[in-house]
C-alpha cells in the first residue's frame, strides 16, 4: 500500500511517485530526475469539488496516508524560493520553467528539498529527502554548502536563491491505475500564503487566503490521458486552466512589485 501513495512524483531509479507523505524512515543524499508525467489543473467551484470527490471515491482509491481527521487530505507546507529579481516568478530565462521549494507533509520529521520542471503539460522533479534536525537553511543559505554532494546547494549557490514565500494547502488524493500506469487526482484546499524571509518553514499568524470559494484539482498521469480521466471531464465539464499557487502567493502580497 505504501508504493501506491508515491504515485506520479519521484522517490528511486524506475519508479515515479506522488505528493503523499513521506517514510520518515527513508533518507537519500540525492535524488535523480525522473522521466516527465503529465499533470492537468482545472479551478473549480465547491459545488464541481463535491461533484468531483463523489466520483473519485466511486473510480479511484482514496490515497492511504491522509489524516482520518481531515477526511481524505493530508497537510502540505511548502516554502518557495525566487532569485533576488524574482526571475522565476517574471519567467526570465533560465527560471521560466522552473521552480524551487523546501516541502514538508503534514507534521512529519523529514523535509524536501525540489526543483520542479515543466515542459508544455509534462512536469519533471528532482527531489532530496532530508530530517528536520539536519535541516541547516535558517538565515544563512550558504550553510547548505556543507552538503556538497548534494544538486540543491549547487542551484542555491549557482542561482543566488533566496525564501520569498510560504504556502499551506490541505490536499484530497485518490489514485488509481497499476504499477506501471499509475494515475492520480488531487484537489486542493484551504490554500493559504505568507511572506518569508527564513529559508525553513515558520507559524505564520496572519496568512492571506487563496481562492476562497475554489479548488484546484490536479489530474496526474505518466502517458496518455486515460480513458477514465476523459470521461471524468467530460462528465464533469472540465476545462483546464493555468494557476501557479507560487504566482498567486507573490501576487496577493505584491512581492513581485505587480
Amino acid at each position: 500500500m505504501l508504493q501506491e501513495s508515491y504515485l506520479l512524483q519521484e522517490k528511486s531509479p524506475g519508479v515515479l511517485v506522488a505528493d503523499a507523505l513521506p517514510n520518515a524512515s527513508w533518507r537519500t543524499a540525492d535524488a535523480p530526475s525522473e522521466p516527465p508525467a503529465y499533470e492537468l489543473k482545472f479551478l473549480i467551484d465547491e459545488n464541481q469539488a463535491q461533484d468531483v470527490i463523489a466520483w473519485a471515491r466511486q473510480n479511484l482509491r482514496c490515497d492511504p496516508h491522509a489524516d482520518p481527521s481531515l477526511g481524505d487530505a493530508y497537510q502540505i507546507f511548502s516554502l518557495y524560493f525566487d532569485t533576488p529579481a524574482l526571475d522565476t516568478f517574471h519567467r526570465r530565462r533560465p527560471f521560466r520553467r522552473s521552480k524551487y521549494r523546501l516541502r514538508r507533509y503534514g507534521s512529519e520529521a523529514v523535509f524536501y528539498l525540489e526543483r520542479k520542471r515543466k515542459a508544455g503539460d509534462r512536469v519533471q522533479k528532482e527531489r532530496t529527502q532530508i530530517r528536520g534536525v539536519d535541516l541547516a537553511l535558517r538565515q544563512d543559505t550558504n550553510v547548505l554548502l556543507r552538503w556538497p554532494d548534494l544538486w540543491f546547494p549547487r542551484q542555491f549557490q549557482a542561482r543566488d536563491l533566496k525564501p520569498l514565500c510560504q504556502v499551506s494547502y490541505e490536499r484530497a488524493a485518490y489514485i488509481g491505475g497499476g504499477t506501471d500506469d499509475p494515475i492520480r487526482l488531487t484537489l486542493d484546499r484551504h490554500v493559504r500564503c505568507a511572506p518569508a524571509t527564513e529559508g525553513t518553514l515558520q507559524e505564520v499568524s496572519n496568512p492571506r487566503r487563496l481562492l476562497p470559494y475554489q479548488r484546484i484539482l490536479e489530474l496526474k498521469y505518466r502517458r496518455r490521458l486515460p480513458a477514465l480521466f476523459k470521461r471524468a471531464m467530460h462528465e464533469l465539464n472540465l476545462d483546464p486552466t493555468p494557476v501557479s499557487k507560487y504566482r498567486l502567493s507573490v501576487e496577493a502580497w505584491n512581492l513581485g512589485g505587480v
